[in-house]
């Protein structure tokens, strides 16, 4: 279960959601009033949150949304030269990261086991976790502003990066490279809607693997709902490590 669903609980831009399922054709109509009245449906007031209870039917309706959004995107998405060459430099931006989030750690490691030896053992125990997030506002530009509309924020919201793939030490522990070849994906799992294991058709992909953070980023419904389309127009700029230090 995605810890980030509650992100969707926000108000439907039915605009939006009639824009995209006008193009289904009478049944995706249809799904749209029948989402608006499951929307306003009155709640139990006797439950025990009944305010929550209701606004999660937000949550709901959005993120059937987008699953339907995913779907009708990855059945229209091609692999065209330029989309394939997307992918790899984002694959290759995400190693980037990774190798400068290891890095970090082992600078880390070294600045709190010195202070363990120096006899501050309030550090003992410590903890440290990196990992990758996305933020399309990372840019503060008017470009990036533009471009964050009410899809952007719904995606963003769900995505949980921690559970796409993060990396941890604690006390007592090397940090892992990971550059290991253990961490990434040569096989891919087949789906109907993006054809999930396309990208193993390509030489780079065949021979490197992908990213484990990519590979989930891509496939893993339950903690993102990011379309392929959406993946390879990503801003590598908006990309950034978060770390996490606990004692």
């Amino acid at each position: 279960m995605n810890r980030n669903i509650y992100m969707l609980a926000r108000r439907t831009d039915w605009k939006v959601l009639e824009n995209f399922y006008k193009d289904l054709g009478d049944d995706g109509l249809k799904k749209v009033e029948k989402m608006k009245r499951f929307r306003d449906a009155k709640y139990d007031e006797n439950a025990d949150e009944p305010g929550s209870a209701h606004d999660m039917r937000y949550a709901a309706v959005n993120w059937e949304f987008l699953i339907d959004r995913y779907v009708v995107q990855g059945l229209k998405f091609v692999w065209t030269d330029e989309n394939l060459d997307k992918l790899i430099r984002l694959d290759q931006h995400i190693r980037k990261l990774e190798y400068e989030m290891y890095q970090k750690f082992i600078e880390i490691k070294q600045n709190l086991d010195g202070l363990i030896a120096q006899g501050f053992d309030v550090y003992k125990d410590y903890q440290v976790t990196g990992e990758i997030r996305y933020d399309a506002l990372y840019i503060d530009d008017d470009e990036h502003k533009q471009k964050y509309d009410w899809i952007c924020e719904l995606l963003q919201g769900y995505a949980d990066m921690r559970a796409l793939n993060s990396f941890s030490f604690g006390d007592g522990q090397e940090p892992e490279d990971p550059r290991n070849s253990e961490n990434y994906i040569f096989e891919g799992k087949k789906g109907k809607c993006q054809r999930r294991s396309e990208w193993l058709n390509y030489d780079y992909f065949v021979k490197n693997g992908m990213t484990a953070f990519l590979y989930h980023l891509m496939v893993d419904l339950s903690h993102s709902l990011y379309s392929y389309n959406d993946i390879v127009n990503m801003d590598l700029r908006c990309f950034y490590i978060n770390y996490d230090i606990s004692f």
